[in-house]
């Protein structure tokens, strides 16, 4: 399909999007080796999983920072995600956009099991309870 796109409208209109596709692909990549490292294995807390999206900046919207304050299990996850991503890609600069956050909570009810869909946002007001 991009290659069509490509054809027809020339290579300036498609490059944004398959930037986009590297980034997804290389995400995925990123994230495996990282579950696969001995610093995932011997330095992350138990019960959480993440999955970071590495994108390039100039190839998705733009979005403001936000600085939220994250529970301590999360920031351990994303100082022990940054040391890693930083020691494999040096000269880099990783920067985490919290307002696009999406997490799954497993939680207890008296009446079962449910998990939660939320933003980071609603993540880190449900996780004080």
């Amino acid at each position: 399909m991009i290659s069509k796109l490509k054809t027809e409208c020339g290579s300036q209109f498609t490059n944004k999007l398959e930037g986009m596709f590297k980034d997804i692909e290389l995400s995925k990549e990123i994230n495996e080796s990282f579950k696969q490292s001995s610093q995932a294995r011997t330095k992350l807390p138990s019960g959480i999983e993440m999955s970071v999206h590495v994108l390039t900046t100039g190839y998705w919207p733009t979005y403001p920072p936000m600085d939220v304050r994250l529970p301590h299990e999360l920031n351990v996850y994303q100082d022990i995600f940054k040391e890693f991503y930083l020691s494999k890609y040096s000269g880099r600069r990783l920067m985490w956009q919290n307002s696009l956050g999406h997490c799954v909570l497993k939680a207890e009810f008296p009446k079962g099991r449910k998990e939660l869909a939320v933003s980071l946002f609603q993540t880190v007001v449900l996780m004080l309870f």
